[in-house]
Parts: structure tokens; C-alpha cells; sequence
């Protein structure tokens, strides 16, 4: 009875902390959230707000049906990966690396919370409160689901990391290469006189800006322009996965064989695609090539407004 009583007492315990652990997160998501730039991030972190109230009322019932009052009592180990994350949110970052700190910030929560669920259940289970147990398991289901979806989005924002570093870096090796050509010619012309300098520095140029045009983003909105620059990568339309709900689509992609899939996404038509993009007002930046000259697969999806008062760099087809 006395190692009953104390196995009881260190359930009893572990509810209490994980009831902080569950307040703090009702005060801290919608930040997360707020600052979140990615679409599907934001939604996610959103979406587990609301599954987070209902922890708490869960744990809430568990006390109930112990005959005592709800009480928490502090959580340092979740007050700590909070802080943590407030540090990101606080940092100088571009906007996929500032997701993807999020995201990372998340899951360490997640992890957290799945490992002192699972002790939880586990001490239920063997007290033989079975609906203590049951209600307990439900919630540790959550947040399985939760670190699985935010795992998806963690390998999706690494990835565009990545290949928007390249991007930048397309971009930039010209204008370094050029400027250093421009040093040496500059050089040159002291020497063997201004106007033939003046001269050759003017055709650099427009062959400096031939080079840059080839390797510049620019938005689509028009559905074939965007059809035909996606076929002709095999890309084809597609929506992550757990993202719908009720006949919504849920967030929209372009899926690349053999890159961005990966389970995580699945296939769906051009006419829903495109239904989705219309009504979340999007545009797709994209690069047709690479400053190098070879085809780009580079695309972001981003709010119509942002685009629409630049200038058209490229005549439509």
C-alpha cells in the first residue's frame, strides 16, 4: 500500500507539472504562430493552440476524477525550451531560417511533452485508473501526430533553405565576377585611353545584364504560364498532406520527382491547385534559370499584394 501511495502521489506529480507545461504553451503558441512566416507552419502551430486547450481541460477531468482541485505547480523543464524559442523569436533571421528555428523550437516541446505523457499513462495504467490512462493516451496520440507533421515541415524548410542559398548565391557570383572583369578593364583603360575604355566597359555591362536577367525571379499568376513552366520541370500539383479538412484542399505545392514528396505531399489536380491558389491570392515567384544557364527549379508561393506593384521584367508568352 505505502509504494501505491507513493506511486500515486508521483502521478499526481506529474499531472500537476504537465498542467503548467500546458498553460505556458496556451501563452506561448500564438507567438510562435505570429511570427511565422511560412503558411503551413503558422496553420500547424495554430491548429495545436486549440488542441492544447483541450489538454489542459483533459488533465483537468484526471483531477476530477481523483477527487482534488487542479493544481499546477511549476514546470522548469518547459519554462527552459520556451525561452529558448523566445531567443529565436528575438534574433536578426531571414524568414525560412527564422521558420525553420521555430519549427525546431516545437518539436523540442513536442518531445518533451511525449516523453512525460508516456510516464504519466504508464503510472495510470498500473494504479489501474483506467479512464485516467485512456484520457492520457489520447492526448500523448496528439502530440505524436503533432511532432510527425512538424518533422515534415522542418525537412520541407531545410530544403528551401538550401536552395534558396544557391538561389542567392546564382545571383551574386555574377556580380562579383563582373565587378572584378570591370576592376581589370578599368586598369586597362588608364592605360590605352578613355574611349576605348568607355567602350568596352559599356558592352560589359550589357552583357552583365544578359547574365543577371537569366537567373532572375519573377512572379507568375497566369494558370498556363505556371502550368508550363511546371511541366516542363515534372513538377506536378500537389497539397501537404493533413493540412485539408471537410473538401479543403489544405496548403498547395508543386512536387518534384525525387525532391520535395517524400510522403509528406499528395497528388491532386490542376483545377484544385489552381482553386486554392485563387483563393489564398497567391503568386508563384519562380527562376527559369540559373545565372549559369541551366533550367531552375526555384519557386516560393507568395501573397499576390507583395507582387503586384512590381515592375514586369519579362514580356508574357
Amino acid at each position: 500500500m505505502a509504494k501505491q501511495a507513493g506511486l500515486e502521489q508521483l502521478l499526481v506529480e506529474e499531472l500537476q507539472d504537465l498542467f503548467d507545461a500546458e498553460k505556458q504553451l496556451v501563452r506561448a503558441l500564438p507567438k510562435m504562430a505570429k511570427s511565422a512566416t511560412d503558411e503551413e507552419l503558422e496553420s500547424a502551430l495554430r491548429e495545436h493552440l486549440e488542441v492544447t486547450r483541450g489538454q489542459v481541460q483533459r488533465i483537468e477531468e484526471i483531477f476530477g476524477s481523483m477527487d482534488m482541485r487542479p493544481r499546477s505547480r511549476p514546470c522548469r523543464g518547459m519554462q527552459g525550451i520556451v525561452a529558448e524559442g523566445q531567443e529565436h523569436l528575438e534574433e536578426e533571421r531571414g524568414e525560412t531560417i527564422l521558420d525553420a528555428a521555430i519549427a525546431g523550437s516545437a518539436r523540442r516541446v513536442e518531445h518533451y511533452e511525449i516523453a512525460a505523457y508516456e510516464s504519466a499513462r504508464t503510472l495510470a495504467q498500473q494504479l489501474g485508473m483506467r479512464d485516467a490512462a485512456q484520457l492520457l493516451q489520447e492526448t500523448l496520440q496528439e502530440e505524436m501526430h503533432a511532432d510527425r507533421l512538424l518533422a515534415q515541415i522542418s525537412k520541407r524548410l531545410a530544403k528551401e533553405g538550401v536552395a534558396q542559398a544557391r538561389f542567392a548565391e546564382s545571383e551574386t557570383a555574377p556580380r562579383r565576377n563582373a565587378r572584378a572583369a570591370g576592376n581589370s578593364r578599368a586598369g586597362g583603360a588608364r592605360q590605352s585611353g578613355g574611349r576605348r575604355a568607355a567602350g568596352r566597359t559599356a558592352s560589359a555591362s550589357g552583357s552583365r545584364s544578359r547574365r543577371s536577367g537569366g537567373g532572375a525571379a519573377h512572379p507568375l499568376i497566369d494558370h498556363d504560364e505556371i502550368r508550363r513552366w511546371a511541366e516542363e520541370r515534372g513538377a506536378t500539383p500537389s497539397c501537404v498532406r493533413g493540412t485539408g479538412r471537410r473538401g479543403d484542399t489544405g496548403m498547395i505545392r508543386l512536387d518534384f520527382p525525387g525532391y520535395s514528396g517524400e510522403g509528406s505531399l499528395q497528388p491532386i489536380s490542376w483545377d484544385q491547385w489552381f482553386e486554392k491558389f485563387d483563393q489564398q491570392d497567391l503568386a508563384l515567384m519562380v527562376q527559369d534559370t540559373t545565372a549559369g544557364g541551366e533550367k531552375s527549379n526555384f519557386n516560393k508561393l507568395v501573397s499576390r499584394e507583395s507582387v503586384e506593384q512590381r515592375p514586369k521584367t519579362r514580356a508574357a508568352r
